[in-house]
């Protein structure tokens, strides 16, 4: 009989979402994989019966869990979750997620040593998952049995179905996606002013954004894109740099999450600053020099699937399921 785990993800079809649904899909040989979600089972709940109605919906949809409710493993993707929720399972072992770069993690209520920490969310804790390498370096000195996993992206679904060429045109597409009312984002304090202050030198410089829609339609909206501008103050992904990656769609970074673990500064794309005129001055160069941001092109597909192929992820989750079982 496979071991039973209950993956908790935030909400369907969020970043937390597509890490469940990829162990979902890819560890299922070994484990038997159940999903819930911290909207399903929150304590504070809707006063408004539309809003009700629609969760309702969709935890028929989403929510796949045991009969019983009880698990060998209960995973909590984010750290805190469990102190919003109404526990309705119960677990041999638990493992935390944290997904955010440094430390204190976002939504550690200002929690800013690891001793209170640990007593606050990880005191019944068998082990923490981190969601990139940074992560894990910051946190393992500190805490026992600290592991690194994330997920992988479709790599047949963001494929470039043409070779790339180098753009020889004035026209230049800088490409964003995401919620930009996350302010860690930097898409209203940076991004926007950047692009802006790169097209006073060059105006025909655009800015093409993208703030929701079904994942089957992203790469269209790569398709035209010359490069994207990531401009995080933390993240363990973001899932935009892997989706262009994969699109032949190199970046131009701050130095966080998988961009921090795949770029090779100037050679398959741009490490920066978290600096308004840095990151102008970036898009500047990378318009007057169309060679190499085609040579980067080339490359960064590669080199992205060298560290995040689905066989390598999914066999880390294998490993931090079983040897959390282990003890």
């Amino acid at each position: 009989m496979k071991p039973s785990i209950l993956i908790i993800a935030d909400f369907p079809n969020w970043a937390y979402y597509e890490i469940q649904q990829f162990v979902k899909n890819n560890v299922s040989d070994e484990f038997d994989i159940y999903c819930d979600y911290l909207i399903f089972n929150t304590l504070k709940k809707s006063k408004h019966p539309i809003r009700r109605l629609k969760t309702f919906q969709k935890k028929l949809k989403y929510q796949q869990i045991k009969k019983d409710n009880n698990y060998d493993i209960v995973v909590y993707l984010g750290f805190y979750f469990d102190e919003l929720m109404k526990i309705n399972w119960d677990s041999k072992k638990i493992i935390k997620g944290i997904y955010t770069d440094g430390f204190p993690p976002k939504n550690s209520k200002g929690i800013n040593n690891f001793h209170d920490f640990n007593l606050t969310y990880l005191q019944k804790t068998d082990a923490i998952v981190c969601g990139s390498q940074q992560i894990l370096n910051c946190y393992k000195k500190k805490i026992k049995n600290a592991f690194y996993a994330n997920s992988a992206l479709n790599q047949t679904l963001f494929k470039r179905e043409t070779i790339k060429s180098i753009n020889t045109k004035e026209e230049f597409i800088i490409g964003w996606t995401g919620n930009p009312k996350r302010e860690f984002k930097g898409y209203y304090s940076h991004i926007i002013p950047a692009v802006n202050l790169a097209k006073k030198k060059y105006p025909k410089i655009k800015l093409k954004s993208r703030f929701s829609g079904p994942i089957e339609t992203l790469p269209h909206f790569y398709n035209d894109t010359d490069v994207i501008i990531i401009a995080s103050e933390y993240d363990a992904g973001p899932s935009m740099f892997g989706e262009a990656s994969l699109m032949d769609v190199p970046a131009i970074s701050t130095d966080i999450g998988w961009p921090h673990e795949v770029i090779k500064d100037g050679k398959n794309g741009v490490i920066v600053k978290r600096d308004i005129q840095q990151i102008a001055n970036k898009i500047i160069a990378l318009y007057e020099n169309r060679e190499l941001l085609y040579t980067m092109s080339k490359q960064i597909r590669k080199d992205y699937l060298t560290i995040f192929n689905t066989q390598e992820i999914a066999q880390n989750w294998k490993n931090i399921f079983n040897e959390v079982l282990r003890k």
